[in-house]
């Protein structure tokens, strides 16, 4: 039998709770038995007094010491009385060893002859002793039949729970140990427990067996629709195109694809176990990978951008759209998935409709717009520059004269005379018809004067057209303006740099009267031809 089973346990329970009544029951009894013996003493110690009261008058009266002393010990040899001692005034007979105390009784005797006249008194001792023991052996006689009562009680109760719980239980329990969860068996009700508590157990676990059987079907499913799934997405991952990747936060490559195995190849690198967070050391600019992944992340958003990769083989740019997610794992880890996009074609058609759009066909200058762009990066950043607005003198009698192509011969010739004078982070810029602008980064003021007259003296050098046979030359009006000391917006910098321009035109035109005059001249005679 299970020692930890229903019945043990009821049993161990009824044990212990029978022996503290039984105890309890056990001293409530003595005590209100030794009460009732001490009481009932009382009433006998009564009953001899007054049984005796006659004859210990006429004893105490006559004061007749052989008859007090045969009262004496008749009243001694009684079971409850200790001892016994009677006084008269000239006369005091007591039995062995009598000794007043606290549960003494003392009677008054009175003459027999004047019944208000005390001849005496009588002092009867109980015996406690006797009383306290049988009270004892009436308190072990109704404990025993306590225990009696019980034990029988017990039995009767642990074959009672046996058979009402314990079996039905069990029962219960060996058909539910040899069901196989997921089938079709279930529980039978006990005889004679279809409504009651172990029925009702039975019907809730014949339940839950239903529950657990159509869950376990819907896991089987699930399981072949994830396995399914699983294939696919594997398929996914291994043959796609984009590179993916899952790392640790520090960096270490747990899992890739053959398209990230193939894209280093590509760049003729290595592949390693870690190449650092969110593998920036694949990455030219890493500062702006590490800040744009920390900023997403401090929104909880998926960080995605567009970076140029290490390239160890050509001098190929490899542009990738990265995106960078986070995720934890069942364990609480957390990793990040990286996912690379080759954009390098779009990024390279890209760059040409943007230099396109912003390049003059004719020069390969930056056009108005182009110019704008890296002007307005410079006033953004509040990068000082000198700014000179150059108008060509001259060009229009060229145009008229030789024709249009002559006319874009010299603008392609500025174009490369202002470009051999210039630093390499100078813009320059056609600005519109035969107006060019020059941006000078971090130039002192004081040199501005010595660098036009450079450019200048660049510009005046002619240019040999062979279908006109004829060398020929223009001369340009600059006018100069900085930032942020003269002007702060695009607008005002253009107007002011135009006005000290037209200035420098206007001086120049003075010098120029000359030649307009014969330029006049030349015309009327091609009229005339």
């Amino acid at each position: 039998m299970n020692k930890n089973g229903l019945v043990i346990r009821l049993a161990i329970i009824v044990i212990f709770a029978a022996s503290a009544v039984g105890f309890l029951a056990t001293q409530v009894f003595y005590r209100i038995t030794y009460l009732n013996e001490l009481s009932l003493s009382k009433d006998k110690i009564e009953q001899l007094h007054t049984t005796v009261s006659s004859t210990t008058s006429i004893a105490t009266y006559l004061e007749d010491e052989e008859l007090v002393t045969e009262v004496v010990n008749g009243l001694v040899s009684n079971d409850i009385v200790k001892s016994v001692e009677i006084k008269t005034k000239s006369l005091s007979v007591s039995s062995k060893q009598h000794e007043k105390a606290v549960d003494s009784i003392e009677f008054q005797l009175y003459s027999p002859f004047e019944a208000e006249r005390s001849v005496g008194s009588l002092t009867i001792t109980p015996d406690l002793l006797h009383i306290e023991k049988r009270a004892q052996e009436i308190s072990f006689d109704n404990s025993l039949a306590i225990f009696i009562q019980a034990s029988i009680v017990t039995i009767i109760i642990i074959i009672v729970a046996y058979t009402v719980i314990t079996q039905p239980i069990l029962t219960i329990e060996r058909r539910l140990h040899n069901i196989v969860p997921g089938t079709n068996e279930r529980v039978e009700t006990p005889n004679h427990h279809n409504k009651s508590e172990i029925g009702s157990l039975v019907v809730d676990i014949n339940s839950l067996l239903d529950k657990t059987e159509n869950q376990l079907e819907q896991e089987r499913n699930l399981r072949d629709e994830v396995e399914r799934l699983s294939k696919h997405f594997r398929t996914l991952f291994e043959k796609s195109t984009s590179s993916i990747i899952l790392t640790e936060p520090k960096g270490n490559i747990l899992l890739y694809n053959e398209a990230f195995a193939s894209l280093l190849k590509r760049l003729n690198l290595p592949l390693k176990k870690s190449y650092g967070p969110y593998l920036k050391e694949l990455f030219l600019e890493q500062h702006q990978l590490n800040n744009l992944v920390e900023i997403a992340f401090g929104n909880e958003e998926i960080a995605s951008g567009e970076f140029k990769l290490v390239n160890k083989a050509t001098d190929e740019a490899v542009w990738v759209q990265t995106i960078v997610t986070s995720s934890i794992a069942e364990d609480y880890k957390e990793h990040y998935q990286i996912t690379l996009h080759d954009i390098s074609k779009r990024k390279l058609q890209i760059d040409k409709l943007d230099k396109k759009a912003s390049t003059d066909e004719l020069t390969k200058l930056l056009n108005r717009r182009g110019a704008e762009q890296k002007i307005n990066s410079l006033i953004q950043s509040e990068t000082q520059f000198a700014l000179v607005l150059l108008d060509l003198n001259k060009f229009k009698p060229i145009n008229d004269i030789y024709g249009h192509e002559a006319g874009d011969d010299i603008l392609i010739h500025v174009a490369s005379q202002l470009t051999k004078g210039l630093r390499h982070r100078d813009i320059l810029s056609r600005w519109g018809g035969d107006e060019f602008i020059i941006v000078l980064p971090n130039l002192p003021q004081a040199e501005l004067t010595e660098i036009t007259l450079k450019i200048k003296e660049h510009i005046e050098a002619p240019l040999y057209i062979p279908a006109q046979n004829i060398s020929l030359s223009v001369s340009a009006s600059m006018g100069g303006t900085f930032f942020p000391d003269d002007q702060l917006t695009l607008k005002a910098i253009i107007e002011n740099a135009d006005k000290a321009m037209y200035w420098s035109k206007e001086k120049q035109r003075i010098n120029d009267d000359h030649f307009f005059s014969l330029y006049q001249d030349l015309l009327k005679n091609m009229d005339k031809n």
